[in-house]
């Protein structure tokens, strides 16, 4: 079942989400229905992992550290705090910045992809302009805080995807 439907009566109307479009999985939130099992390495251990369980991986010294670092939705609210960061030991880069965000019942860890993310040292601040700050809260969790499965990746990236175009009522409407 694809959560959508037509905006109008008349054939051949376009289609749209029908609940919350961010978590729905269709339009530029899509994503496909891979493995739930964590990507491996070639030594057959996890790909992804948090710095705090990377042995021997450490952030470059001249690159700000985001650890303790605020971030910042698209309204300049804030979403969270940079708790740790994900690295891919086969690639050798970071993936993902873990965000501890607050929730009506409690706190909870999210991955921040890092392609939608800004880091500004400086400022000592992380900016995304993909969501807004109250919208972290609902950024799909992983179900273990030590690894993502191949589906969590891909439901995660969705989200932050989505976001671009449904965030705000604003987004959907033309540019000129």
């Amino acid at each position: 079942r694809v959560a959508l439907e037509p905006v109008a009566p008349w054939p051949g109307a376009p289609l749209g989400p029908t609940g919350n479009p961010m978590l729905d999985g269709v339009g530029p939130g899509s994503y496909a229905n891979r493995e739930d099992v964590p990507e491996l390495t070639m030594e057959n251990i996890p790909c992804i992992v948090p710095l705090r369980l990377a042995e021997g991986t450490y952030l470059e010294s001249r690159d700000p550290d985001p650890r303790g670092m605020k971030v910042m939705g698209a309204d300049s609210e804030l979403g969270g705090v940079v708790t740790d960061v994900w690295v891919d030991r086969a690639e050798a880069l970071i993936r993902y910045l873990e965000v501890e965000v607050t929730t009506p019942t409690g706190a909870k860890r999210v991955l921040l992809p890092v392609p939608f993310s800004k880091i500004d040292g400086s400022r000592r601040r992380v900016w995304v302009d993909a969501i807004l700050g109250s919208q972290f809260a609902d950024v799909p969790a992983t179900k273990s805080m030590d690894q993502v499965t191949k589906l969590e990746e891909d439901r995660i990236v969705g989200y932050f995807c989505a976001g671009t175009l449904y965030a705000t009522p604003a987004r959907q409407e033309p540019l000129l």
